[in-house]
């Protein structure tokens, strides 16, 4: 009998360090991040990348055309309402949306930016940006990336459309935990992410990363540009403290990275492109 209880207690142990091992099996998935100067990506992650220009496209379209890490994004960003082509910009994303061979996964960043007055003094432009994209979401079904900034009751007045799109972020989200859950109440398919705010002790974000349902949370670097104090730029590969603080914040098991990756894959790859 001893030696019956100890082929089961080594087998249980076997059993035990398989769990382990398939537990740290995971990818590191960046919900939102910017190709400029990043020479490669780090080993096991997978990304999204938004241009807002034709010659920014190309270029993450380049880096990415041998690699099945990238999920790529292109779209009329709000902060540049004031000196954009609108149409020119708007027809190009069109004619990626039409071409099943462009790669397109995704539409943005769209949406609004009234953080400061200058941004503000564009509210019409941006609304008609946002409109374009969002009717080109619906019709393509395609996830669309929001970026907001003081303009969250504009996402209040589309959320009758925002529910009928496959899937949508709200990148680098900075309402309250009240607002995230009232959006996910009224039906859309969302996710909520965040990067190093959490880590610069922004308190709502630290609400909403804790609180949050698991199933609507997601991680990003949006690097370059997103940094904690006395950073200058952010690497791709922050998106590893980025999970460690998330983890720790909701004081979560190693099964928190698998459902990161399950999110990721629920927000840009699972939808299916309409003919």
């Amino acid at each position: 009998m001893s030696d019956y209880f100890l082929a089961i207690t080594l087998f249980s142990d076997i059993i035990k360090n398989m769990l382990e091992k398939s537990l740290k099996n995971f990818t590191f998935c960046d919900a939102h991040f910017h190709l400029l100067d990043f020479p490669s990506v780090p080993e096991k992650w997978m990304g999204c990348t938004c241009a807002h220009s034709i010659k920014e496209w190309e270029t993450q379209k380049e880096f990415f055309k041998d690699k099945t890490c990238g999920v790529l994004s292109f779209g009329l960003h709000p902060q540049s309402a004031e000196y954009i082509d609108i149409k020119e910009n708007a027809d190009y994303l069109e004619h990626l949306l039409k071409d099943p061979a462009s790669g397109i996964k995704a539409i943005g960043e769209a949406g609004f930016d009234y953080f400061t007055e200058e941004f503000k003094a564009q509210a019409v432009k941006q609304e008609e940006m946002f409109n374009i994209q969002l009717e080109l979401a619906l019709f393509y079904n395609k996830p669309l990336v929001v970026h907001c900034r003081k303009a969250n009751h504009k996402l209040f007045e589309y959320s009758g459309k925002l529910k009928k799109l496959p899937s949508v972020l709200f990148h680098s989200f900075m309402g309250t935990l009240i607002e995230a859950n009232s959006l996910i109440s009224r039906n859309i398919n969302c996710f909520f992410s965040f990067g190093k705010q959490m880590m610069n002790n922004n308190k709502k974000v630290i609400d909403c990363v804790k609180n949050l349902p698991e199933q609507n949370l997601l991680l990003e670097t949006d690097a370059p540009f997103q940094t904690l104090r006395g950073e200058r730029y952010t690497k791709l590969e922050d998106i590893k403290c980025i999970y460690e603080s998330a983890r720790n914040i909701r004081q979560a098991d190693e099964n928190f990275y698998s459902a990161m990756e399950l999110n990721f894959t629920r927000m840009f790859l699972d939808h299916v492109t309409k003919d």
